[in-house]
């Protein structure tokens, strides 16, 4: 088993396992205390505040862990958003903070997450074998799920029993825990740190990057389109539980929590399930989603669990073609393109999924997406399944870094 035989990586897991259900805690404090203290309208900002930072500062972070000791990078993003929570905690322990100081938080956290995402999915690579990446990838993904399924429940839970601040508390002592497995680990230094190139620097490289591999603009393009396209669905659950099944928050809580369901147990497996085929998860979700909005309850549910499961693989298969064919020295500056792509294109996604719902109704909107994922796919997939791999990435552009990790 890779936790078993890859320690390093085991420690950097074990890490963000507990980072991430503290995130999910903090995500779910901040929505409850702006929904409280200033309606839609704050909701929308501290939505926003987690956004923009992403699409402006991604790919500056990605340019650092191209450049900087990622082992360093990783460690400064959690001790910063660990500061950044217990300020947060500090103010609302003493009542009404000032919203413009509590977004100016959140931005700032965002910032650090931007700076930490893309140097941790570019160290991966350098600590795993590549035919353990699927399996770790996968590994990755379980954690954003258990985040997303535990995280909202206890932050919740420690709001109702205690007091929102302590939430944030918690969430910093998360924080906390992964700097120090991090600080525990010994990653390989950046090969453009190693070696002065001359290359461009900043997004230009990262585009050059990926109009010199064959393909991988392709799957770029799908990446950030799928995420425009699925950016609504969680709109259109509330819709289905409300307008077209008639149900209660308890079953509209069940309808969500399935998809996540099906993530983690789709991340469990994807090391077994991502077998090289691209399009084939990305069909299978498609046409899940599309049948969500014609079903019974129990079918809808089926189905949900299925997506989640087909969105896990889908999504360790992509990124597993990213850190495969993207040379190692512009890793960092590409996912943080892709990052910065991605979530510029989700405001769309979100932006357009009240008139898709009040247009083609519950069941209209569930096809309409259904099939916007699985024409998405055959635009941009054909030919993804063989692409071909630079010869200037080659095994040992890590150096140190054995073959198998004990």
């Amino acid at each position: 088993m890779l936790l078993r035989s890859a320690s390093t990586f085991r420690r950097l897991w074990v890490g963000q396992f507990v980072s991430t259900i503290g995130d999910g805690m903090q995500r779910i404090a901040l929505l409850w205390w702006a929904k409280h203290h200033g309606g839609n309208g704050l909701l929308a900002a501290v939505a926003l505040s987690t956004v923009v930072p992403t699409v402006v500062c991604s790919p500056v972070g990605g340019w650092l862990a191209d450049h900087v000791d990622r082992r360093l990078l990783l460690v400064g993003a959690d001790l910063s958003r660990l500061a950044l929570s217990g300020l947060l905690a500090a103010l609302l322990f003493g009542g009404d903070p000032p919203v413009a100081v509590v977004c100016a938080l959140v931005v700032l956290a965002a910032v650090a997450a931007s700076v930490f995402d893309p140097a941790y999915n570019a160290a991966v690579p350098t600590i795993v074998a590549d035919e353990h990446l699927p399996a770790a990838n996968g590994l990755n993904m379980a954690n954003g799920a258990v985040g997303g399924l535990v995280g909202p429940l206890a932050g919740g839970v420690l709001i109702a029993v205690t007091d929102i601040g302590w939430v944030m508390v918690v969430n910093a002592a998360t924080f906390a825990w992964s700097a120090a497995c991090i600080a525990a680990c010994r990653l390989p230094l950046p090969v453009a740190s190693l070696a002065a190139t001359g290359e461009r620097a900043g997004i230009r490289a990262s585009l050059s990057a990926v109009r010199a591999i064959p393909d991988l603009g392709r799957l770029v393009a799908l990446a950030a389109t799928l995420n425009m396209v699925v950016a609504p669905v969680p709109m259109m659950i509330a819709a289905l539980a409300i307008d077209r099944l008639d149900a209660g928050p308890a079953t509209f809580g069940v309808l969500e929590m399935l998809l996540s369901a099906g993530l983690l147990v789709g991340s469990i497996a994807a090391g077994v399930l991502a077998r090289g085929r691209l399009a084939l998860p990305f069909h299978v979700l498609g046409v899940s989603l599309a049948v969500v909005g014609v079903v019974p309850a129990s079918g809808a549910a089926v189905a949900l669990v299925v997506g989640g499961v087909a969105i896990a693989v889908a999504n360790t298969e992509a990124l597993t073609r990213f850190q495969r064919s993207v040379p190692a020295e512009v890793q960092g500056r590409v996912f943080g393109v892709l990052g910065s792509m991605s979530e510029g294109l989700r405001p769309a996604g979100l932006a357009l999924g009240a008139p898709l719902l009040a247009i083609a109704g519950v069941s209209g909107a569930f096809a309409a997406v259904g099939a916007g994922i699985v024409l998405a796919t055959i635009a941009f997939t054909r030919h993804l399944d063989v692409i071909e791999v630079p010869a200037t990435r080659v095994s040992a552009a890590h150096p140190g870094v054995p073959e198998t990790l004990g």
